[in-house]
């Protein structure tokens, strides 16, 4: 009997044996495969971030391009468009190409593709902006002489008039909103050949005795903001204009025959005698701010000068070129003229007013709103 008992617990014991030890390797078994899948799921999260960190590193590689071709197209207006490729320090790769389309205006909006790819070739991105060239001069103006509230009988002008500025064969002086009296005996204007000639005074177009139709006095079509005519920028936000200047100085002591593109002077511009400002492939635009001008004998300026005088500035100015000192372009002032008995001598050129609205240092690029896209 007591044999029998101890076979029977025996037995038992082994049952428990057998079943703690396939309990343990059935657990051994679920951590083993808990273990591989959780390295899976590892494995796969890893390849994911990898993949979105690949694609934010093409995506950004992209946006270089895009800076890129930006930047080529800002110091060369007359970029083709040709690819450009380059590699970033993380050994990502780009290329960025341009697709240009002619507007009115002497205008040309560009369509730039970036594409970016991660260094490892696997993420590629692809971005569309359009950028719009544009001349800073928005419209050129049709007279040689520009000004508003006319010129005061006191001063003095010399004007070498625009054959065709009020049509074929239609001269064209002096625009201004107010009237303009003939008085004295340097009130006149000339053709270009009688200019050439130094005859503008004796074989005159316009003067106090005979005064045609090239001076467009008190006129109602003249623009109430001259910057907003010029520029497409009103006067009240004169500062967005000046933001566009290649060069903002104090005074015109520094300029001279080299002196290019649009140049903002904060009060008085005096330039000494015999010098040359600009040429006429390359005029300059030249804004006096709140100064007064007054050019030497023999300085020779080619380009758009624009005198500007604030509305809460008090002073006194005026234009003053001494002996055969002449701006050969444009002259455009938003006061009266000829205050202080000075004289203003303006030669048109048509080769200097098409050089401001074509020359490509007169130009500026600005992006398209809503153009971006991406892929």
């Amino acid at each position: 009997m007591n044999k029998w008992r101890i076979e029977d617990s025996e037995n038992l014991s082994n049952q428990k044996g057998a079943a703690i030890l396939l309990t343990v390797v059935l657990l051994l078994i679920m951590v083993t495969l808990v273990t591989l899948y959780t390295g899976k799921i590892q494995s796969f999260e890893h390849q994911i971030l990898l993949n979105t960190q690949n694609q934010v590193r093409a995506q950004a590689t992209a946006k270089a391009a895009l800076n890129q071709g930006l930047a080529k197209l800002n110091v060369d207006k007359a970029w083709l468009g040709a690819q450009v490729s380059g590699s970033l320090d993380d050994n990502s790769s780009f290329t960025v190409s341009a697709m240009s389309e002619n507007l009115p205006g002497n205008r040309k909006l560009v369509t730039l593709t970036a594409s970016g790819k991660s260094a490892d070739g696997l993420a590629n991105a692809k971005i569309i902006e359009q950028s719009l060239v544009y001349p800073i001069l928005f419209n050129p103006p049709p007279a040689p002489l520009m000004v508003k509230h006319g010129f005061n009988h006191d001063g003095e002008f010399e004007i070498a008039l625009n054959p065709d500025g009020l049509g074929l064969s239609a001269p064209f002086s002096i625009w201004s909103d107010s009237a303009i009296v003939l008085t004295g005996t340097n009130h006149h204007s000339c053709t270009l050949s009688a200019f050439n000639e130094g005859n503008c005074e004796t074989n005159s177009y316009s003067n106090p005795s005979n005064k045609l139709a090239d001076i467009q006095d008190a006129s109602t079509s003249f623009p109430v903001d001259v910057l907003s005519y010029l520029f497409n920028i009103s006067s009240v936000e004169w500062m967005l204009l000046q933001q566009q200047a290649d060069f903002v100085f104090n005074n015109c002591d520094s300029l001279d025959i080299g002196s290019w593109g649009f140049i903002w002077i904060e009060g008085d511009c005096v330039v000494s005698a015999s010098t040359q400002l600009g040429t006429d492939s390359e005029p300059l635009i030249l804004i006096v701010f709140d100064g007064n001008v007054e050019f030497h004998s023999d300085v020779v300026m080619y380009g758009l000068l624009i005198a500007h005088k604030p509305l809460s500035s008090l002073k006194n100015l005026d234009i003053n070129m001494q002996t055969d000192s002449a701006v050969f372009g444009a002259i455009v002032a938003n006061y009266e003229l000829g205050t202080t008995s000075d004289l203003t001598r303006v030669v048109f050129n048509a080769d200097v007013m098409h050089q401001l609205q074509h020359s490509k240092k007169l130009q500026r690029v600005a992006r398209v709103p809503g153009s971006w896209r991406d892929f």
